[in-house]
C-alpha cells in the first residue's frame, strides 16, 4: 500500500429506458433485419468511437502527473526494475525467457526469474526496445495499462450498458481510488497491469455465456493467460471472481454447452502459460519461500480491513482510509443498489462481484480463506478491492440514469451521497496523487544502474543457499586452492574457465548452487554440489582441463515450451475461424435483408 513495502445476446435484445441494455431474451435468428440503432446498441464489436476515445483520453490524463513530473516511487518500484534490466539484457541477447538472475546478490544469483510472472517484463522490454530509452518506455508502459484498463471495462459494459453508459464505466474505473493508488504510491505495477486483462476476461466469460462464437473462446484463452502470466495473486483472486460469475450468468437451456466452451477456454490458456506454470510448481520446493517461516507481514490474517491489526499495521491503517474512499466512491451506485436485480440479472451478478469482493477483504471472510486452497497465499486480504473497483464501475455508470431522473426531487440525503462522492475524489487528488514522490528522468536514470546487483529478497533464494552477507569471501569468480584458474567465459547462464593441472580438487565457483547447473569437461560430467555456504562446488579431474558450467534446462522445461506453442497456435487458430465465421454470417444475413427488399419492393 502506500510507500510500504460482439454483438449482443440476440438480435432482437431490448434497451431498456435506463440505458441498460437486457440480454435476458432468447436469440432470434441470425437473418432478422436491425435499424443501425439496434445494431449500434447490440454488437460490442462495433464499439462507437467517440466512447473509445473518450475513456482513452481519460486514461491517459488520469497519469497526466507521471507525464509531467515523473514515475512514481513506491515500494515495490525497484523490486520490479531489478527484474526488468536484466529480463531486457537477457531478450536482446536471444534469450528469451531466462531462467536466472545472474547479477543479483552481487553476482551470486538467483532464480526468481522462475517463480514471478514474466508478463509486464516482456511488455516493459517491448517498450524500451520501442522508445530506446528505459524512462519513456516505462511511462509509455503505465499510460498504455491505465488505457487498456479503461477499454477492458468499457468491452465488459458494453455487454449491459449502452455506449455513452459504458464509457463511463471506463471512466469510473481509470480514476477510481484503488486502481491509481496501485501506481502513484504502492508501485503494485504487476497488479496494475493484471487489472488491465482481467476485465477482458470477465467480458469474454460473458460473451460465451450468451453466445456461441469461437472467437470469444480465443478471447478468453488469451486474456486468461494475460492474467496468470501477470500477476499470481490477483489470478487467485480473478480466477475465483470468474468462476462465480460464469456460475451466475449459466443459461439453465445451454448449460453443458457453455462449461464446454469456457472449459475449453481455460484449458489453452493453462496449455499457452505451461511453459511458466509447470516450473514455477515443480521447483517452488527450492526456494526458501516455500520453506522458511513465514513473514507474520504477509500473514492475511493480519491484514483484513477494518480489523483490531489496522491499529499496529501501518498497511492496513492505510487500506482502511483507501477502503473508505473506495466506498464513497462508489456510495451512489450503493444507494440504488436494490434497483439493479430487478433491472437486469447481468447487473445483478456484478452486484454479487461487488459486494462479495468487499466482505472478502473484512474479518467476516476469515472462514472462507481459512478452507480455500491457495487463497491464504494472496497475503493481503485488501488485494480483492481491485475487483470491487471493476465491478462498481460498472454499478456506477449503470446508476448514472436513475440518478438523472431524480435531479428534480433530490432530498438531503441525496446531497449527502454526492459530498462523499466529491469528497473521494479530492481525497484521492490528493493524497494517493498529489502527495507521491515522483522520479523524473535525471533522478530515474542513474537508479537504473544502482540497482544492478541488490540483494535479494531472502524468499527467492535457493534453499541451499545462505544470506550473502554469510558468504565466504572470494577474491577471484571460481577459486581451486592452490591451482589457477583462468577464467574464459562468464555470463550469465554460462561459465567456462581453464584450471592447471595439479591434484583432483574441488572448484569453487562465485554462483548459487541450483539442480540446473551443470559441468562438463571434454564432454564428461562432473560432479556439482552446493557448498555450505551455499554456493556452487564443481568436482576438477587431475591435469589441465577447460571447464564449462551451463545452466540446463530439464527436458520438461522444453516439452512445456512446446505445450505452449501449440497452445498459441490453436488460440490463434480459433480466433481466425471464429472471425471468418462471424465475417460470413453477417454477409449473410445482410445478402438475405438485401434479398427480402427486392422480393417485396415493386420493380
Amino acid at each position: 500500500m502506500r510507500r510500504f513495502a460482439g454483438p449482443m445476446t440476440s438480435p432482437a435484445a431490448a434497451v431498456i429506458p435506463s440505458g441498460v441494455v437486457s440480454t435476458n431474451q432468447p436469440a432470434g435468428p441470425a437473418e432478422t433485419p436491425q435499424s443501425p440503432e439496434q445494431l449500434k446498441r447490440t454488437n460490442p464489436v462495433q464499439h462507437d468511437l467517440r466512447p473509445v476515445l473518450v475513456v482513452s483520453l481519460v486514461a491517459v490524463v488520469a497519469l497526466l502527473p507521471v507525464i509531467i513530473f515523473g514515475i512514481p516511487n513506491g515500494a515495490d518500484l525497484f523490486n520490479h526494475f531489478r527484474f526488468a534490466l536484466p529480463f531486457y539484457d537477457s531478450i536482446r541477447s536471444g534469450v528469451f525467457y531466462p531462467g536466472w538472475l545472474a547479477e543479483s546478490n552481487n553476482g551470486l544469483g538467483d532464480p526468481r526469474f522462475r517463480f514471478y510472472p514474466p508478463g509486464l517484463y516482456y511488455f516493459l522490454a517491448a517498450t524500451r526496445i520501442l522508445f530506446a530509452d528505459w524512462y519513456v518506455g516505462s511511462v509509455a508502459c503505465l499510460v498504455l495499462l491505465s488505457v487498456l484498463a479503461g477499454l477492458g471495462i468499457y468491452f465488459w459494459a458494453r455487454m449491459f450498458l449502452e455506449p455513452k453508459l459504458a464509457m463511463w464505466a471506463g471512466v469510473f474505473f481509470t480514476i477510481a481510488p484503488y486502481h491509481l493508488n496501485q501506481i502513484y504510491q504502492a508501485s503494485l505495477l504487476s497488479e496494475y497491469a493484471a487489472c488491465s486483462v482481467l476485465p477482458f476476461a470477465f467480458a469474454f466469460v460473458e460473451r460465451i455465456c450468451r453466445r456461441k462464437k469461437a472467437y470469444d473462446i480465443a478471447g478468453l484463452a488469451l486474456s486468461y493467460g494475460l492474467l496468470l502470466l501477470t500477476h499470481l495473486p490477483l489470478a487467485v483472486i480473478g480466477s475465483l471472481s470468474l468462476a462465480i460469475y460464469a456460475i451466475l450468468r449459466l443459461e439453465r437451456s445451454n448449460i453443458t454447452t457453455t462449461l464446454v466452451r469456457l472449459a475449453s477456454g481455460v484449458v489453452l490458456a493453462l496449455g499457452a502459460t505451461s511453459f511458466f506454470w509447470t516450473t514455477m510448481l515443480f521447483e517452488l520446493p527450492w526456494i526458501k519461500g516455500n520453506s522458511t517461516q513465514p513473514n507474520s507481514y504477509y500473514d492475511y490474517r493480519l491484514n483484513f480491513v477494518f480489523s483490531p491489526a489496522a491499529l499496529t499495521n501501518r498497511n492496513t491503517w492505510y487500506a482502511n482510509l483507501l477502503t473508505l474512499t473506495l466506498l464513497g466512491f462508489f456510495v451512489p451506485a450503493i444507494i440504488l443498489v436494490s434497483r439493479f436485480g430487478k433491472q437486469r440479472r447481468g447487473l445483478f451478478a456484478i452486484l454479487i462481484l461487488f459486494v462479495g469482493s468487499f466482505v472478502m477483504t473484512t474479518p467476516l471472510s476469515r472462514p472462507i480463506w481459512a478452507i480455500v486452497p491457495k487463497l491464504s497465499e494472496v497475503q493481503f486480504p485488501w488485494r480483492w478491492l481491485s475487483i470491487t473497483s471493476m465491478a462498481g464501475s460498472l454499478l456506477l455508470a449503470a446508476s448514472i440514469p436513475k440518478w438523472h431522473e431524480r435531479v428534480g426531487q433530490l432530498r438531503p440525503r441525496d446531497l449527502a451521497v454526492a459530498l462523499l462522492f466529491v469528497l473521494s475524489i479530492l481525497f484521492t487528488a490528493n493524497e494517493v496523487v498529489r502527495d507521491t514522490d515522483y522520479l523524473p528522468r535525471a533522478q530515474f536514470q542513474p537508479l537504473m544502474h544502482e540497482i544492478r546487483g541488490a540483494v535479494s529478497f531472502k524468499d527467492w533464494l535457493p534453499i541451499w543457499a545462505n544470506d550473502v552477507r554469510q558468504v565466504e569471501k572470494m577474491d577471484a569468480p571460481v577459486e581451486a586452492g592452490s591451482r589457477t584458474v583462468t577464467i574464459t567465459v562468464w555470463a550469465p547462464q554460462q561459465r567456462q574457465f581453464h584450471i592447471d593441472a595439479g591434484p583432483a580438487s574441488v572448484a569453487r565457483v562465485r554462483t548459487y548452487f541450483y539442480p540446473h547447473w551443470l559441468a562438463t569437461t571434454g564432454g564428461q560430467n562432473l560432479s556439482t554440489t552446493a557448498a555450505a555456504d551455499g554456493t556452487l562446488l564443481v568436482a576438477v579431474p587431475e591435469g589441465a582441463a577447460d571447464i564449462a558450467v551451463v545452466f540446463r534446462e530439464p527436458e520438461r522445461v522444453r516439452l512445456a515450451a512446446l505445450v505452449s506453442g501449440v497452445a498459441v497456435l490453436a488460440i490463434l487458430a480459433l480466433a481466425i475461424f471464429g472471425w471468418r465465421q462471424s465475417s460470413s454470417h453477417q454477409l449473410a444475413a445482410a445478402d438475405g435483408s438485401e434479398a427480402t427488399k427486392l422480393f417485396v419492393s415493386p420493380i
